[in-house]
């Protein structure tokens, strides 16, 4: 975007990208595995406090109906063994004492008048002799019922207490009701005093977690902040870049495969180097014979009888030329899939037979016996003929390209069920394991192919491989020290 400032110049405007905050995965993931932590700590923590809290009521709760109880079972022994009232009360008041100093409680004994009788405890004692004002809760004591309450009695108290209600028998009947008060602010005091304990060992606990956290978000992201500065000097054509990879887990595994993609297209950018210098060394040599002949019969230096000779060297330049330039346009027609099979039956070993009289003149130069081993003298495929034609072709150029003087080619096929094996051998030199594994490579060329081909450039096994390919079939090399080597593909059977 452009903006004229007032001196009439052309300013420039360029929109900033704005990084985002959580644009890396480290941070990415240190905020969801942070933001899990506290969800969790905060969870278990209201969880574990309420039930601490729930439980600690529960069990002050029960301390005081086992208090009451042992209370209520003195007054049941008043008219038993002779025992008098007054040594009753005695024993009553003693363990009304215990149980106040150990719970900093109240304790009322109120009878059928709801009128108080007995009282304890820190608060005011005007309320004895007193009609007390909560006659629901006192009727439900009377009729049997032990209660529990946390409300009820907020008028006798300044602050809230957890009550509990037991009825008083004496003679079989009930004649008195008690009451047991404790402070709820006691209570709740030791249970903030366990939430604090627990909310420091969270603290501690989340600390040393989030350093955990920390470093294996930063371990994590690390490899792949790595590969992603790998894998940009390999999109700008570095490819001798790796990855230390440590571990055996997805993130270690994907380096793998990060380094092994770099190997790859390390050796095909070295193969596609070597070929685009062998097509140029190729394709320079009948270009300067062409230049060079048709130079000299123009300006005279070759005499008009030689005319034929030299013009048929220029012509078979020429056709060597075409010859290189329709096998590229080929393949990349292949490979980019733009060459369809057309698949029909006809006799391959009669393809053969045809194609190996095109070797006549090589067989006679370099002294070579050629041994044709067919399982039968007719065989039927549904192919492409067109293209197996090329890759028996190719094939063979091979071998014959390859076999030492007076040595020996053998061209085999072996019915086996629904295929047919097609084996194509040349006695000479083996081919290194090395080469066996790169030879059907696009670019590749072998030391020694370059140093015999005169003519090619090194992509009839592409081709080969990319029509047998296409055809969905097998095709493979053999070649060990001091046996001929063998090329094989399969064809399926009519």
């Amino acid at each position: 975007m452009e903006h004229k400032n007032s001196m009439g110049s052309r300013v420039q405007v360029r929109k900033v990208k704005k990084r985002v905050l959580f644009s890396s995965l480290f941070n990415k993931l240190l905020t969801l595995y942070i933001g899990i932590l506290i969800v969790t700590f905060v969870f278990f923590f209201t969880i574990f406090s309420n039930a601490f809290q729930r439980y600690y009521v529960d069990y002050t709760e029960n301390i005081m109906i086992k208090q009451a109880e042992l209370i209520a079972e003195e007054y049941q022994k008043v008219g038993e063994m002779h025992q008098s009232i007054s040594s009753v009360l005695d024993r009553v008041t003693l363990r009304i004492k215990v149980l106040d100093s150990y719970l900093d409680a109240t304790t009322w004994i109120v009878g059928k008048d709801h009128k108080m009788q007995m009282v304890s405890g820190k608060e005011d004692s005007m309320i004895l002799d007193r009609k007390l004002a909560n006659p629901e809760i006192i009727e439900k004591v009377f009729e049997g019922n032990i209660i529990s309450r946390e409300t009820g009695f907020e008028q006798y108290f300044s602050t809230p207490v957890l009550t509990v209600g037991y009825p008083i028998e004496i003679g079989g009947q009930v004649e008195l009701a008690l009451f047991i008060h404790t402070p709820m602010p006691q209570i709740l005091t030791l249970i903030d005093e366990v939430r604090s304990i627990l909310a420091k060992a969270v603290l501690v606990t989340a600390g040393i977690i989030f350093i955990l956290i920390y470093y294996t978000s930063k371990r994590m992201s690390k490899p792949l902040k790595e590969m992603n500065q790998v894998a940009k000097k390999i999109a700008n054509g570095d490819f001798a870049k790796r990855i230390d990879v440590e571990g055996e887990d997805e993130i270690a595994q994907l380096g793998e495969s990060l380094n092994y993609m770099a190997e790859e297209l390390d050796k095909i950018d070295a193969n596609r180097k070597a070929f685009i210098a062998n097509v140029s060394h190729d394709m320079r040599s009948p270009l300067t014979s062409i230049q060079g002949f048709v130079t000299a019969i123009l300006d005279g230096t070759i005499p008009p009888e030689k005319h034929d000779k030299y013009l048929r060297i220029v012509l078979n330049e020429s056709q060597r030329m075409i010859k290189m330039t329709n096998d590229i346009l080929e393949l990349s027609r292949m490979e980019e899939g733009n060459l369809p099979l057309k698949k029909m039956e006809f006799n391959l070993h009669e393809m053969i037979r045809d194609l190996l009289d095109n070797f006549e003149q090589i067989t006679k130069d370099k002294e070579v016996k050629v041994d044709v081993l067919f399982d039968k003298k007719e065989q039927m495929v549904f192919a492409d003929p067109e293209k197996i034609a090329r890759v028996v072709q190719n094939l063979l150029d091979n071998a014959f390209k390859f076999v030492n003087n007076q040595g020996t080619i053998e061209v085999e096929t072996v019915a086996k069920q629904n295929k047919v094996w097609i084996y194509i051998r040349n006695s000479g030199p083996s081919i290194s394991k090395e080469d066996q594994k790169n030879i059907w490579e696009r670019f590749y060329k072998s030391d020694l192919s370059r140093g015999k081909d005169k003519t090619g450039m090194g992509i009839g096994l592409v081709i080969v491989k990319e029509t047998i390919r296409q055809h969905n079939e097998e095709l493979g090399i053999i070649s060990n020290e001091g046996e001929p080597v063998t090329f094989y593909f399969t064809l399926s059977k009519v």
